[in-house]
């Protein structure tokens, strides 16, 4: 059920200085980014196989703030981890166009399962308005 990690992500505090770091100096391509009212606030970078890193700028970024496992099948997902009394966020569609369902392990560590479509940004690019901000 659950296939591989499918990213970490970072808070950062220099968008510009991040893209440079990541794409230019490590040579990791962007897939594709985020913005807020039209300014870049995030990025999604490709890491090899269906691999990624997501990083967000943020006033007072604070590192790692969760990971992301993927899955093939994210209502079976779900619905074996409520059966385990386990809480899941209702299966929402991002707006990166990838399914998505949210948990906390039991010191509150948040973490994310995605379930890719073929209109998923990780593979097709573009550009994310962020909305939950």
């Amino acid at each position: 059920m659950i296939t591989r990690l499918a990213h970490i992500c970072l808070q950062v505090k220099d968008m510009p200085r991040t893209i440079a770091f990541y794409r230019d100096g490590l040579g990791f391509p962007v897939a594709f980014t985020f913005k807020k009212n039209g300014q870049l606030k995030g990025a999604y970078f490709a890491l090899g196989g269906r691999s990624f890193l997501e990083v967000f700028e943020m006033e007072k970024p604070d590192g790692i703030t969760h990971f992301c496992l993927e899955t093939d099948d994210i209502d079976g997902f779900i619905a074996k981890a409520t059966g385990k009394g386990i809480a899941c966020t209702p299966k929402e569609l991002g707006g990166c166009q990838t399914w998505q369902t949210w948990l906390r392990d039991p010191d509150g560590n948040a973490f994310e399962i995605h379930q890719y479509t073929e209109r998923s940004m990780q593979f097709n690019g573009g550009e994310c308005e962020i909305t939950w901000r």
